[in-house]
């Protein structure tokens, strides 16, 4: 008896069938892929170790026909970095329009008599040009003194007024980038010179055993250089330590750079963030006035221009369609910032703010359908870790524009372009790739992201976005983005016409 029941007890469990366990996210998302019509295709690259150890969204979606061709993860919002200026540029042509540009005046408030005297004040009013710089500035001073003022009998007053709201790009506190004021955090404002960085030049000494030249590329009273820089040898290998203090003012920034360079070495060129954008110009134009011989006897100051204000010198950037070029092809978050801010004045009037911005670009995603609550925008360059979008958002703006016959062009020529430029020059360069994929990508530590057009052999094209966060090492990450891509490039006969084919959707 005791045997039988031991017997039963061991047989018990293949008698009774244990429950299953639970798939895992990525087997879930292995056999969810297997009903789409890329799947095949793809097939070899969804066992890559990067689907396993980070987390990954991707969707590939045929433009023409809306068609969603593959999907992995499709709808996890991750962290997108620069990605998000490519929102920023769609609701920048959509509000203002290829055309519209940005504008730096000289105004007077008061008459110029015969000898060349403004009796009154003299203005400088920005509105936010992130392509002002010191050349530019140069030729309206000249202008300046072709419309007959040499001398200003009054204040020379900066009109800072359009910008409301902080300097710093918001969503991003990295306490490194804080202190050291990388190009890539600049401040932003209403009034704006050299992209609101100092370029440091630093060559070797006439001599060895000199020190270092080291400039500042543009002149300005706020900035003090304490050079430490040693002239060796030609052949020693070269160092150099920068660092960048701010001033209690917030304005007034000193470097000290220490450090040996050698006789041979070339010139090299080393970009800080300036403290206060208005502070810095202020300064490079007082500086500009006085060398090219114009006079001010009064103050300088800060303060907006009187309604009776006349224009002297107005001065526009290039169309939107350009400045959103190099926003886009050399991911610069200040001019993002900017247009981001342009966009919301234009919309809701000065002075112009992120937040206006940012429910510009609320209101464009919802005219595609997007709900508020599936995605975080928290600025217009991506610079960020609080920022969420899925592949099926970014992919929505690109067939968006991609069917708009009088905005597209110019979307499609402010990417980056494969093997030719940007931050795709050295990406999908292989013979019978260039100039196939025109995309962005994004990337901050642990973050890589690329979403883009793929013009494939299939003659479709298809709007492919990959995000990947979490990852250890990047250069698997952009292999596999790259295989992903160049599989698309090389399709041949996927194309279906109308309706998806069963086990794809529709984009949103």
């Amino acid at each position: 008896m005791t045997h039988l029941l031991l017997v039963a007890w061991l047989v018990g469990p293949a008698v009774h069938a244990a429950p299953e366990a639970p798939a895992s996210p990525v087997a879930a998302q292995l056999e969810a892929a297997t009903g789409y019509p890329l799947y095949p295709a793809l097939q070899k690259l969804l066992e890559d170790p990067v689907f396993v150890e980070s987390q990954v969204a991707l969707q590939i979606v045929n433009v023409r026909t809306g068609e969603e061709v593959f999907g992995w993860n499709p709808d996890l919002a991750l962290l997108p970095a620069s990605t998000t200026k490519v929102i920023t540029a769609a609701a920048a042509l959509r509000n203002l329009g290829p055309a519209w540009r940005f504008s730096t005046e000289l105004l007077r408030v008061g008459e110029i008599n015969p000898e060349g005297v403004l009796e009154g004040d003299l203005y400088i009013r920005g509105n936010g040009d992130p392509t002002m710089v010191i050349e530019k500035a140069w030729k309206m001073v000249q202008d300046l003194q072709v419309a007959g003022i040499v001398e200003v009998n009054g204040d020379l007053i900066f009109d800072d007024s359009w910008f409301a709201g902080s300097h710093l790009i918001p969503g991003w506190d990295k306490p490194v980038d804080v202190a050291n004021g990388p190009s890539y955090y600049a401040p932003i404002g209403a009034l704006n010179m050299n992209f609101n960085t100092v370029d440091l030049v630093v060559g070797p000494g006439p001599r060895v055993g000199e020190p270092a030249r080291v400039q500042s590329g543009t002149a300005s009273k706020l900035i003090t250089i304490d050079n430490q820089i040693e002239t060796v040898e030609a052949g020693r290998r070269p160092w150099i330590r920068l660092e960048r203090e701010v001033g209690k003012d917030g304005a007034s920034i000193s470097f000290k750079l220490e450090g040996r360079i050698a006789s041979n070495e070339p010139v090299e060129r080393y970009y800080r963030a300036v403290g206060k954008p208005t502070a810095w110009s202020m300064s490079v134009w007082e500086s500009l006035l006085k060398k090219e011989g114009v006079k001010i006897n009064g103050k300088t100051r800060v303060d907006e221009a009187p309604d009776n204000a006349v224009v002297v010198v107005e001065l526009n950037s290039q169309p939107l369609s350009e400045v959103l070029n190099h926003t886009l092809k050399y991911s610069s978050n200040q001019m993002a910032e900017l247009v981001l801010r342009a966009v919301g004045a234009q919309v809701f009037g000065d002075p112009a703010s992120d937040e206006k911005g940012l429910k510009v670009l609320q209101g464009y995603l919802s005219s595609l359908g997007i709900p508020a609550d599936e995605y975080v925008l928290r600025n217009g360059s991506g610079l960020t870790r609080e920022g969420l979008l899925r592949p099926s958002h970014l992919n929505a703006v690109l067939v968006d524009l991609y069917h708009d016959p009088l905005l597209s062009p110019e979307f499609q020529t402010a990417l980056s372009v494969s093997g030719v430029d940007g931050t795709l020059r050295r990406r999908f360069d292989d013979d019978g790739e260039v100039a196939r994929v025109r995309g962005k990508t994004g990337s901050l530590n642990g973050v890589y992201c690329l979403t883009s057009y793929v013009h494939a052999s299939d003659g479709e094209t298809y709007a492919f976005t990959f995000l990947v966060n979490d990852f250890k090492r990047s250069r698997p990450v952009r292999a596999l983005q790259d295989a992903v891509g160049s599989t698309l490039l090389s399709l041949e006969g996927l194309t279906v016409a109308g309706a998806p084919s069963e086990g794809g959707r529709s984009a949103q």
